[in-house]
């Protein structure tokens, strides 16, 4: 227990989100559970660059695209990806937490989130775990998985009590 009076030191708190209600669920949490002034907060959105170019043209037209079709899908995402950053922005405001949100584009989105972490010297990553079953876990993956196994810094990972397999405990 620290004496009063004494100053905490500031820590940099990474919190992965993606625009779900796990990620909102997970910020959320950060703020009733753990959240200090003096906090410096970096909201993450891994961005995989293969679901940039993933649409539905891709699949019925692959041999007519032109360098205009795919400038113009890549600034489509990047208006989407924008407008998403700037509702986790207003996430931020309306609880007075201070930080910033910024995307990154990643091969997956957990090795993303790890380098993420370690440019911002983050203290801490926390996540939503979307509650995925061990089968489906074990052929695609867990993005919450993926980051607990290659942080350098502590991860915690919220999961949301009404998602959880075991109803009822």
């Amino acid at each position: 227990m620290m004496a009063e009076g004494q100053s905490l030191k500031p820590r940099t708190v990474l919190i992965a989100i993606d625009g779900s209600e796990y990620s909102k669920y997970a910020f959320d949490w950060y703020c009733k559970s753990m959240h200090r002034p003096t906090d410096h907060v970096v909201m993450i959105h891994s961005v995989e660059f293969h679901n940039i170019v993933q649409t539905t043209q891709w699949y019925y037209t692959p041999y007519s695209f032109d360098k205009d079709t795919i400038n113009q899908m890549m600034e489509n995402e990047a208006t989407h990806i924008k407008d998403k950053l700037e509702h986790f922005a207003d996430m931020m405001r309306e609880k007075n937490i201070n930080g910033t949100v910024k995307s990154v584009h990643a091969n997956k989105p957990g090795e993303g989130i790890v380098t993420a972490a370690r440019e911002a010297n983050a203290d801490v990553i926390i996540t939503g775990s979307r509650g995925t079953g061990k089968l489906r876990r074990t052929f695609l993956g867990s993005v919450s998985d993926y980051v607990l196994h290659h942080s350098d810094v502590p991860v915690i990972i919220c999961r949301h009590k009404d998602h959880h397999h075991h109803h009822g405990h």
